[in-house]
């Protein structure tokens, strides 16, 4: 979508941190879902090698594997031959587990933070599960009166949870965490910008470093009008009305335009923080890195319309729409070795900053201990090396003596009697290999109950409402030269460039419209020469011997790969039901509002031992409240009969 990766959202705040003395990823690969990517971050790990490959809720107890020493821990250490004593913290979105202390960021090398365990309103630190879907996933409630008096407590058939939370550290070292209040009506980015300032004006990197992990909830669904005012000065979202021809004032009235307001709203929060960071006399700028990064594809539909065009597919996928996205570097650290944008086009992996951290702080931890997927690869060498090269030559060098990333694997699988991939990529020298790339996404069942092209999962969706099937001449014209007319050419040939799509729309344009193209239709397998097609428009044919040898060779590396498989089968399972449970057990009357379920401050290492049945459990919620109910009632009738 960013203007500065040829998108038609207006990005000027992002555009102007980028433009100078910058390096731009422009192959910068994540998961498809964004609990998957945030463990891959944290662990140094692909997603389906860190425990967690695809995306939690509010009732599932999924989680990164607790083994894997998060790189945080490694910043944060204290002890050891290299302590690196950082102050560490998280602000905005966690997502990748919350079952037990373990799990926690204030147990994994955060000592300060403000964040959401999961999801929250824009202005509501409160998320709702419906229990509509809770019925099917652990139910049935067969006796209707419990389901009848179950409904008529909560607030159109869901629980509200708090889901804020805050973490301090002590004087005496110790970190806390525990349920945080925000302001009511207090937009969400507000205040977690506000966090990091004060967090930011307290810090002197001359006795202690520090590390921001600030995970923006934004523009995640459902969208919200973002504020009109900032710092008692009203908001300019006067380019994205005029990019959308929106009348002055009716932004929010319209999909697109409140999606790029709502960007535009969190790029002022970036800049605020900084500014914070220039500004401060006990901070080393020449010592310090930003890295702004999105950790998923866009998606488009449920009121939400973003675009990965011209690239294929969407979030959820292993197209490129759906794992490519913006991620560029600025700072001082930066600057000591480029002196204008640099353009990087190396693949980079949501995982690899884990270990580009590593190699950042330049001490390597007792605890640092890469996987085989990492510990070949020399990617932070590599960028300074490339980003300092006067030409090609001096880049071919880099590449001899810093290895950058050349394979690339995504994956989920369905265990059991029949073994089953679906969502599966890799990209290794130049070629990409999807695996039944229509199946269902990474919140289903296994196996998944989609398997056809008509899912939409493997299609060009383009804002408001538009899907091709396959690109088309429309498609051509308006999207892929679209985003061609805004960028530098030869960028765009390196970044989106279709040198199959360009042949056909020059020699055979009516193959663009034919339904029945072959390298147009979907297919089990499909192998694509991505160096040369990065819009993934032209399937190789798999009859012709050189490309089944190479689908051959590339379903051989996920075989190997597959052999370490670290992840969950299916979203539904036992463990996430006793998860449930210790929520239902935490009811408490004193939380406000009625029928509300409070999420636990911190839970048990290990799910309770007795389970109870799904029913049974809704029949003791029901008698939690009305006991509730009758302690309100009788205090009231006491302080009326003191009154008298």
């Amino acid at each position: 979508d960013v203007s500065f990766m040829g998108g038609d959202v207006p990005t000027p705040i992002l555009d102007a941190l980028v433009v100078d003395n910058s390096v731009k990823l422009n192959f910068h690969y994540t998961e498809p879902l964004c609990s998957a990517s945030r463990s891959a971050f944290l662990t140094g790990r692909y997603a389906f090698k860190s425990g967690l490959n695809t995306v939690g809720g509010n009732f599932l107890d999924w989680g990164f594997n607790t083994n894997n020493v998060l790189f945080t821990e490694i910043l944060g250490s204290t002890a050891g031959n290299f302590a690196l004593n950082y102050n560490n913290m998280i602000v905005g979105k966690w997502h990748v587990g919350k079952d037990s202390e373990s799990r926690l960021p204030s147990n994994r090398g955060f000592n300060a933070g403000l964040y959401t365990r999961d999801g929250i309103d824009y202005y509501d630190p409160m998320v709702q599960a419906n229990v509509n879907l809770m019925d099917l996933q652990f139910g049935p409630i067969t006796d209707s009166s419990v389901k009848t008096a179950r409904d008529a407590i909560l607030s159109e058939g869901n629980v509200r949870i708090h889901n804020m939370y805050g973490i301090s550290t002590t004087v005496n070292g110790n970190v806390n965490e525990s349920p945080e209040e925000t302001d009511p009506g207090e937009y969400c980015e507000d205040a977690f910008v506000d966090e990091i300032n004060a967090f930011i004006a307290v810090q002197d990197d001359s006795l202690k470093p520090f590390f921001v992990y600030y995970s923006l909830w934004t523009p995640h669904i459902p969208l919200a009008d973002p504020p009109v005012q900032r710092d008692n000065e009203a908001v300019d979202y006067s380019a994205c009305e005029q990019e959308y021809s929106v009348a002055s004032g009716t932004c929010f009235n319209d999909a697109r335009c409140l999606y790029c307001a709502q960007i535009h709203y969190a790029s002022l929060g970036i800049q605020d923080i900084v500014d914070q960071v220039k500004a401060s006399a006990n901070i080393d700028w020449a010592n310090t890195v930003f890295v702004i990064a999105s950790d998923n594809g866009p998606l488009r539909g449920q009121d939400v319309y973003g675009s990965a065009m011209p690239l294929r597919g969407k979030k959820s996928t292993v197209f490129e729409g759906g794992i490519r996205s913006p991620a560029f570097m600025f700072g001082g650290l930066i600057e000591a070795f480029t002196t204008d944008r640099c353009e990087y086009n190396e693949m980079v992996h949501v995982s690899d900053w884990y270990h580009m951290f590593v190699d950042m702080v330049g001490t390597v931890s007792d605890d640092y201990s890469p996987d085989l997927d990492h510990s070949q690869l020399s990617i932070w060498d590599n960028i300074q090396c490339q980003c300092a090269a006067a030409d090609s030559v001096g880049k071919d060098e880099c590449n001899a003596n810093s290895l950058p990333r050349t394979e690339l694997i995504t994956m989920i699988s369905c265990s059991g009697d029949s073994p089953y991939m679906y969502q599966t990529a890799v990209i290794k020298d130049g070629f990409k290999l999807i695996v039944n790339g229509a199946g269902a996404g990474r919140n289903n069942f296994c196996p998944p109950s989609v398997m056809n092209a008509a899912s939409r999962l493997t299609m060009y969706h383009a804002p408001p409402d538009t899907v091709y099937d396959f690109p088309t001449t429309d498609y051509y014209e308006t999207w892929y030269e679209g985003v061609l007319n805004r960028m530098d050419s030869d960028l765009f040939d390196t970044v989106y460039g279709s040198a199959c799509l360009e042949d056909l729309y020059v020699f055979d344009p009516a193959s663009l419209n034919d339904t029945q193209y072959p390298p147009f239709q979907y297919d089990t397998y499909l192998l694509f020469d991505l160096a040369n097609d990065h819009v993934e428009a032209c399937a190789l044919n798999l009859s012709d011997p050189i490309n089944a040898a190479k689908r051959d060779e590339l379903l051989q590396v996920l075989s190997v790969a597959a052999l370490e498989y670290d992840a969950p089968d299916s979203v539904f399972d036992q463990s996430e039901y006793d998860a449930f449970q210790v929520m239902m057990e935490s009811f408490d009357c004193e939380e406000p509002g009625s029928g509300i379920v409070y999420f636990p401050h911190m839970w048990v290492d290990s799910p309770p031992a007795n389970v109870t049945d799904y029913e049974t459990l809704w029949e003791n919620y029901i008698a939690e409240y009305n006991k509730c109910e009758s302690s309100d009632s009788s205090e009231s009738s006491n302080s009326s009969d003191s009154s008298d």
